[in-house]
């Protein structure tokens, strides 16, 4: 889920799911669909909105918050795929969609949104407060707000450091 929400670089205006062929590429190198799926400029949009969707719910975690429109359109993905439960070999449940194409694809995605939910790893799941990118949080507090101090972290404190002083 982290690297479709990085699937666009939104500082540098640059998107790697420009067309639907970009997205089947994408879904095939992570064996998200199965052979033989092929996706619109439809579902490329279905799939875009459940992206933001995803952003606006990392951008919320980062704030400590919820975003219930963002959850409506998980719900609604999940709705779609018609996610059942399903138990492996060694009897670890898990979330598959009983559905193809976009809506397959869709309902992986939210799957794996779920399990991260329950096992508690979700709340580490961030967008960086100045770029938007998706990170995992590994402070020990979990109280990051950058994908990187380095990069984001010090434009942010350079940006509020001038601006103060301009102020004086």
């Amino acid at each position: 889920m982290q690297s479709f929400v990085n699937t666009v670089d939104l500082e540098h205006e640059r998107e790697w799911l420009d067309d639907a062929d970009a997205l089947l590429a994408w879904a095939r190198e992570r064996n998200l669909v199965p052979a033989g799926t092929k996706f619109s400029r439809r579902d490329l949009r279905h799939a875009l909105e459940l992206r933001e969707s995803f952003r606006a719910l990392l951008g919320a975690n980062r704030e400590g918050q919820q975003n219930p429109a963002a959850l409506r359109t998980v719900a609604r993905a999940a709705s779609s795929a018609r996610l059942v439960v399903v138990f492996a070999d060694d009897g670890s449940p898990g979330l598959e969609p009983k559905t193809a194409g976009v809506e397959g694809l869709c309902g992986r995605l939210v799957a794996v949104v779920f399990v991260a939910m329950l096992d508690g790893s979700w709340q580490r799941l961030k967008a960086c407060r100045n770029c938007r990118w998706a990170f995992f949080d590994e402070s020990k507090n979990r109280s990051a707000r950058w994908c990187s101090m380095a990069l984001c972290g010090n434009r942010l404190k350079t940006r509020a450091y001038r601006s103060r002083q301009r102020q004086s």
